[in-house]
């Protein structure tokens, strides 16, 4: 009995799982469809070149406001944008295996599954309530809290489920006593992890010296390869230390050779040439972005349970891939990217939904 209703337990906990994220998306993107001006002929393209594309597929046609929403300002036009409900209620569970996505994004558990790939300097962790240096070796309530100074700028942050920057906090670890220390341990709880402000190369630093600036990528490992299907470069507010663009950020798409294009985007689908400083997106260039690229395709080839892996990676100053965190269902890049499967989007929707006859 048991073994039958173990796969009906796993679909009923993805399919709640995922749900959310779907009814997040579905509004989100009704919100911000409204917030943008009106183009003209949108609504002939929906018909006329919209409509007879998703016919092809046994799924339902997304409503006319998704393609009001990606095919407005500077984006391509095309059918082939995925909402982002389907994105996150059908895309990713085909291909994630979203069982083992809670303990295999554990942060703390990155030096285990990434072991050659450079990583922040890890100063305390805790899993499930006991305290680890970054190595594994075991340590006391009393230990971890005495491990926390001496380190100056740390960054503290919930080990599981969080995003968008959420819970995110930046200590001075010189200027704490052990009793606020302890205290912020209790706060956080059984899983977070402290870790060292890292220095970033100067490249990056010219945008925003404030914020560690990070090149977010989408993978997806598919007929035996590891194909790219994404890059941009996120930046914090000026007034942030983090990279999110949900907390003020931009975010500026990668091409090929490592150069950002002309503009960047926040989260209000606004663009603009500059950053906030002024200098102009497309005067930056990711430093080592060939070395980025190959050490993600690396280490996506190894995770097949994730085929879409978002990875977020930083640039030391000495130009080596600074791994902070990766992503098992990322958001899409295509507010910045156009249509995230590019050419195999057909494939992609026909494996998911099928064709119909």
């Amino acid at each position: 009995m048991g073994s039958k209703l173990r796969p009906l337990y796993d679909r009923l906990y993805i399919g709640g799982e995922t749900l959310l994220l779907a009814l997040e998306g579905w509004r989100d993107g009704r919100r911000d469809a409204k917030k943008l001006p009106a183009r003209e002929g949108a609504a002939d393209y929906y018909k006329n070149a919209v409509r007879p594309y998703w016919r092809q597929f046994r799924v339902r046609t997304p409503g006319a406001f998704w393609f009001r929403l990606y095919c407005n300002g500077h984006r391509p036009e095309s059918p082939r944008y995925i909402p982002d409900y389907l994105w996150y209620r059908r895309i990713v569970p085909h291909y994630n295996n979203l069982i083992f996505a809670k303990a295999l994004q554990d942060k703390c558990m990155h030096g285990v599954l990434f072991p050659d790939m450079r990583r922040p300097v890890t100063v305390v962790k805790r899993m499930a309530g006991v305290f680890y240096t970054d190595d594994f070796q075991l340590l006391s309530f009393e230990q971890a809290v005495a491990r926390f100074s001496g380190h100056g700028r740390v960054i503290v942050k919930p080990s599981v489920g969080s995003g968008q920057g959420h819970g995110i906090r930046f200590f001075d670890s010189d200027a704490m006593t052990a009793d606020e220390i302890g205290a912020l341990f209790r706060q956080y709880g059984r899983d977070f992890i402290v870790q060292e402000k890292m220095e970033q190369h100067p490249d990056l630093a010219r945008l925003n010296p404030g914020s560690l600036n990070t090149v977010r990528l989408i993978t997806f490992l598919h007929d035996g390869q590891v194909d790219l299907l994404a890059a941009i470069l996120r930046v914090g507010g000026s007034a942030s230390e983090v990279d999110n663009t949900s907390q003020g950020g931009f975010k500026a798409t990668v091409l090929p050779d490592g150069r950002l294009a002309d503009q960047g985007m926040n989260n209000h689908y606004q663009y603009a040439d500059t950053y906030e400083n002024g200098i102009p997106f497309s005067s930056v260039t990711v430093p080592c972005y060939d070395r980025i690229v190959a050490a993600v395709k690396e280490h996506a080839a190894r995770m097949a349970h994730f085929r879409l892996i978002g990875w977020d990676i930083a640039v030391a100053p000495d130009g080596e891939p600074v791994l902070v965190e990766y992503n098992v269902i990322p958001a899409q890049a295509h507010a910045s990217n156009g249509p995230l499967f590019g050419e195999l989007t057909d494939q992609v929707l026909a494996e998911v939904f099928g064709r119909r006859s």
